[in-house]
């Protein structure tokens, strides 16, 4: 299958997927994609890359419109639009986790689903995202094909969430299956369910959370649904490995916590991305066999500076008792990572956005390059 133009890959990263938002209006400043009918056929996300996306899909006849939708959610997102930042809330789920955490062994039962609660996020997509649209995108071939990936949280089997035309034939991986769907608000919100602060979320029975957890070939669905070109957008600054300082006081719970999600949401995509390099080295080396591996040509965008001293500026952004919560995991320069996926305050997103809006005009000429590579017309 020969797809009109390359697939958009967006990798997961809490508050951090503002960044996407940012790139995707560097892209059509530059011009390189149509601002109306989208020019990505194919969608991929995870987390909040699953949320970007769907606005993509539902947009997916007016890609600028899905944009400027992004960038209103992101640019003027205060956190109690996300999660519940209220004393009786907050307060009452933090007293739910004491009681459990040291009174569950003499109670044999815990009652604590996560530390926050997104009934916000909930009613902020179903109002914001015309979701329903999508099949008509579908029919109408202006997107090919919508990929969410999920965790299904009892079998830690990963999950493809597809909306695509009946022809589509779904694919095999070991621990992973592709299920098709109509997607919509609940689908998002399990992809984007981060572990332990958000909660998981039930579909036909079964629980779902954050699809980074499993998704260890991001870019796969994309490679799976016909493409050989990839726009693929992280939320992490892919500087060199930072020097270990010795000696270290042993990490705060906090560092751990951040050291965690930095893995589960951010490493995949990068070693995916090196993975797909050393594959294209050998193809381009190999006898050309019809079947085989084949070039996939990745154009991959990350931030130009580390995001921690970013969120660091940021952090009196913090609800007050969630920044309590989290000032009982470690103090607050250990809790700086951490809180950068749940930093989802407007001046916070507006800088990550700016970033990646002004990282594609620095790379202008690359960017330019590859959608000529594409075969797309610049306007």
């Amino acid at each position: 299958m020969s797809l009109r133009g390359p697939a958009l890959v967006l990798s997961g990263g809490g508050a951090r997927g503002a960044y996407q938002a940012g790139v995707l209006r560097g892209l059509l400043d530059l011009g390189v994609v149509s601002s109306g009918r989208s020019s990505f056929p194919v969608l991929v996300g995870a987390s909040a890359g699953a949320l970007n996306v769907g606005a993509l899909a539902a947009f997916a006849d007016d890609f600028a419109g899905g944009v400027g939708t992004l960038e209103g959610m992101w640019r003027g997102v205060p956190p109690e639009q996300i999660f519940r930042t209220d004393a009786l809330s907050l307060s009452g789920t933090g007293l739910r986790w004491m009681r459990d955490l040291s009174l569950g062994g003499l109670l044999r039962r815990a009652s604590p689903k996560s530390l926050l609660d997104t009934g916000p996020l909930r009613s902020w997509l179903t109002d914001h995202l015309p979701l329903a649209r999508i099949s008509e995108h579908v029919q109408s071939g202006a997107l090919h094909a919508l990929a969410v990936t999920a965790t299904d949280l009892y079998s830690a089997d990963g999950v493809v969430f597809l909306q695509a035309p009946p022809d589509v034939e779904p694919w095999h991986r070991s621990r992973w299956r592709v299920e098709r769907a109509q997607i919509g608000v609940e689908h998002l919100l399990a992809s984007s369910a981060i572990p332990v602060f958000f909660p998981s979320v039930a579909i036909d029975g079964k629980h779902y959370g954050d699809g980074s957890i499993r998704n260890t070939a991001p870019l796969s669905p994309a490679i799976h649904l016909g493409a050989d070109r990839i726009v693929a957008v992280g939320v992490r600054h892919s500087g060199a490995a930072v020097e270990v300082r010795t000696p270290d006081p042993p990490p705060a719970i906090a560092q751990v916590a951040g050291t965690l999600l930095d893995a589960v949401m951010l490493d995949a995509v990068e070693a995916d991305i090196e993975h797909a390099e050393r594959l294209n080295a050998l193809v381009s080396t190999g006898p050309q066999v019809e079947g085989a591996l084949r070039h996939i040509d990745v154009l991959w965008i990350t931030p130009s500076v580390p995001i921690r001293p970013i969120a660091a500026e940021h952090m009196d952004a913090v609800p007050g008792l969630v920044r309590y919560l989290l000032r009982g995991l470690g103090d607050d320069a250990s809790t700086v990572e951490l809180a950068s996926y749940l930093l989802f305050d407007a001046s916070f997103c507006a800088r990550l956005s700016d970033l990646g809006r002004a990282d594609v005009h620095a790379r202008a000429d690359e960017v330019r390059a590859f959608f000529a590579r594409s075969g797309l017309a610049v306007v």
